[in-house]
């Protein structure tokens, strides 16, 4: 038992060191884009399209022709944007907590009523400002900011307070003022907003927005993906077993699936998350080594049982080119379906028991290759899986070998 539980845990440090040294080593997610210097001047090159946060505090930036980086803080250049009317961000002094200070804010309207946007850990703040320069500030709290009901009391006052400060604003738009909800603080609602504010404002007929921001950028790329393989399974215990402490059983099944993934570049150069569901028929695993107590003669023991598997877990995808490796791992929660157990001496049925549902829980390790198929992809990858139950429930292994075809 005890050597059990130690295996358990080094399969799950094996598994959170892997995924921890591929975030450690992430490689820069480089965009073509430009900057603006405070001069004036236009400087084309790439840009490291990173998270909104990260991205407000510092610009990574290459020249073209330039091999080596340079980092700009908020104040070092004016601002910098992503081509194909990409992320457009600013340097502006704001209060975000506390004392102003200068940050990169993200231009979401530009116009006679500007929106920038700060994110700052989880947290998002959207300032309006007037073309006469009135600011009013509005603060979209994450969910993890707030830890106690006394938290999320304070937060819900600072919003009705800010609601009445941007109202106040935009009183010359009453569409804009209709259309503000407490509820929905989402940047596509907050962008609506101020275009129904430009609409009532530029009475001449123009266009008073210069810029606008598009929701797509901010879109994960997300994948439907469906999956087939084959693994051999050993170390399989029923959960009714009278056998001895180091009886299993082993045996191979195929298995299909359906999984969703979704790529979060900007945090992990060619990292994405997956979720998957996978599906095993029923299968029989044989022993027929097994003596019945007291007699003289090996016996035959039959295992049936069908699955369905529920992973979660990371792919890291390595270099550029149409074929590319990776690694995988995560966690996953296994149901056994459908259990019966029966056992022959001679011919003689000795034992024929069923049992409901039972199941278990373990980490998974994987690497393999990915080659691009137009805008698709397809993939082929083994993988280890390792219960981490110390029961006689669980302590299987299963090595196998999984195609993937993703839209």
């Amino acid at each position: 038992m005890k050597r059990i539980i130690i295996s358990s845990r080094l399969a799950l440090a094996i598994v959170l060191l892997t995924i921890t040294a591929t975030v450690a080593t992430a490689q820069t997610n480089p965009k073509p884009g430009f900057i603006i210097t405070n001069n004036g001047d236009t400087v084309r090159g790439v840009i490291d399209f990173r998270s909104n946060a990260k991205l407000s505090k510092q610009c990574v930036f290459w020249a073209n022709g330039e091999s080596e980086s340079q980092t700009f803080k908020p104040g070092d250049i004016e601002s910098f944007r992503f081509d194909q009317n990409g992320k457009f961000f600013v340097t502006r002094r704001l209060s975000v907590n506390g004392a102003p200070q200068l940050y990169f804010a993200e231009f979401l309207v530009q116009g006679k009523m500007n929106l920038y946007c700060v994110a700052d850990s989880y947290d998002e703040y959207f300032f309006f400002e007037r073309e006469d320069g009135e600011m009013a500030q509005l603060t979209k709290r994450a969910f993890v900011s707030s830890s106690t009901a006394q938290d999320e009391r304070e937060n819900q006052e600072e919003v009705k307070k800010q609601y009445g400060k941007v109202k106040l604003l935009l009183k010359d738009s009453r569409k804009a003022i209709d259309d503000m909800n407490e509820i929905n603080m989402s940047r596509k609602k907050l962008v609506d907003i101020v275009r129904d504010y430009h609409r009532d404002v530029c009475t001449d007929g123009s266009n008073c927005m210069v810029y606008e921001y598009k929701d797509s950028a901010d879109k994960l790329k997300t994948h439907i993906k469906v999956f087939a393989g084959y693994g051999y399974y050993s170390h399989e215990r029923t959960a009714n077993q009278i056998l001895g402490a180091d009886a299993n059983f082993s045996g191979s099944t195929f298995e299909m699936g359906l999984g969703v993934e979704t790529d979060i570049e900007r945090l992990v150069k060619g990292g994405s998350l997956e979720i998957g569901v996978a599906y095993s028929p029923k299968a029989s695993f044989e022993r027929d080594d097994i003596m019945v107590p007291g007699g003289d003669e090996a016996s035959k023991t039959i295992y049936e049982k069908s699955r369905l598997t529920v992973s979660l877990g990371m792919v890291k995808r390595f270099g550029s080119g149409k074929i590319q490796p990776l690694v995988r791992g995560g966690g996953f929660y296994m149901f056994h379906f459908g259990n019966k157990e029966t056992r022959y001496y001679r011919s003689e049925k000795m034992v024929d028991i069923e049992w409901g549902r039972t199941s278990h829980y373990g980490v998974y390790l994987g690497a393999g290759v990915q080659m691009a198929v137009g805008k698709y992809y397809a993939r082929l990858h083994g993988d280890w899986y390792k219960s981490l139950e110390s029961s006689k429930e669980g302590n299987m292994m299963r090595w196998g070998i999984t195609a993937e075809f993703a839209l």
